[in-house]
């Protein structure tokens, strides 16, 4: 009886922990990637500015449609405020309206010309060696259209890409899509490999 009793309640038991153990790695690791979902940057698909209320232009995710409000030129430039990216520009169309805005909603000429100043801004900044980006928008933390000018990071490899003469031919993506440029042979290299387009600029 002693035997057949632990048969039935030692052998089930080390089943139980042989499974458990095979288990455990692939529990692990899914638990760590459950534990990183809320580090995953989420779309910004709505924007909380009231254009009627200056006021409301205040939070984080609106400040640079303030700043909008305040130009008059067509395009212009600011400086990175974020102290990490002490070589970061960033170029904006002073158009802009309620809600999440990309450079897909542009339109075709003002697109075309915000491209092609801040190409000509970032050869001014860094001759030769500069990059053009736009994040997709599960990596922004900004409503208002924007592209950010940086200096081409060493570890990027000029390899890749589609070439295109002139600003016009940048392809127009949505606000799902990354997107960067850079020069090469007097032209525009442009890649559409990755959402956090940024990182290939130097900070």
């Amino acid at each position: 009886m002693r035997s057949s009793l632990g048969a039935v309640t030692v052998k089930p038991s080390e089943k139980l922990r042989r499974s458990f153990r095979w288990l455990g790695l692939p529990m692990l690791v899914v638990g760590a990637l459950c534990g990183l979902v809320p580090l995953v940057p989420m779309a910004v698909v709505s924007c909380p500015c009231d254009h009627a209320r200056t006021d409301s232009l205040g939070s984080r995710v609106c400040s640079l449609c303030q700043t909008a409000e305040t130009e008059s030129e067509e395009i212009y430039f600011l400086r990175d405020i974020n102290p990490m990216k002490p070589s970061r520009y960033l170029a904006l169309p002073k158009p802009h309206g309620s809600g999440f805005q990309s450079t897909a909603d542009l339109s075709e000429e003002l697109r075309a010309k915000l491209w092609s100043r801040a190409a000509e801004r970032a050869e001014e900044l860094y001759p030769g060696r500069w990059g053009l980006a736009q994040n997709s928008h599960f990596f922004r933390t900004q409503c208002h259209a924007h592209i950010h000018i940086g200096p081409l990071s060493p570890e990027v490899d000029d390899i890749g890409g589609t070439l295109v003469a002139t600003a016009e031919e940048v392809p127009n993506v949505g606000p799902e899509q990354g997107i960067w440029m850079h020069p090469r042979k007097a032209m525009f290299c442009v890649h559409l490999d990755r959402d956090l387009a940024e990182i290939v600029l130097v900070r």
